[in-house]
C-alpha cells in the first residue's frame, strides 16, 4: 500500500530547477521531478540522522578504555595492524 502523500510548495533557484529538469530528461530510469526531489530529501534526512547518531557516540569510550585510539599515531598503528591481519587472512585463504 502506498504511503499517503502531501502537496508542498518549495521555492528553488531557477538554475537548480533547470538542472533538475535536465536530470529528469537524461535519467537512465523512468523518473519525475517530484520523485527526484523526494529521493534527495529522504537521502538528506537519512544522512542527518546518521550524523546525529555518530555525534551521540562521541566520548562514549575514553582513551584509557581503548588505548589504541588515544591519539592519531596510535590510531594509525591500530589501523595498519588490522589491515595487515586482513591481508594475511586473505592471502592464506586465496593464495596457494
Amino acid at each position: 500500500m502506498a504511503e499517503e502523500t502531501r502537496m508542498v510548495h518549495v521555492r528553488m533557484p531557477a538554475s537548480l530547477v533547470k538542472a533538475l529538469d535536465d536530470m529528469v530528461k537524461r535519467s537512465s530510469r523512468p523518473t519525475s521531478r517530484s520523485k527526484l526531489v523526494v529521493e534527495a530529501v529522504a537521502s538528506s534526512i537519512r544522512r542527518e540522522k546518521y550524523l546525529n547518531a555518530v555525534k551521540g557516540l562521541a566520548g562514549m569510550l575514553t582513551p584509557e578504555e581503548v588505548p589504541q585510539w588515544q591519539d592519531e599515531e596510535a590510531i594509525d598503528k591500530w589501523l595498519s595492524d588490522n589491515r595487515e591481519v586482513d591481508k594475511a587472512a586473505f592471502r592464506e585463504k586465496w593464495e596457494t
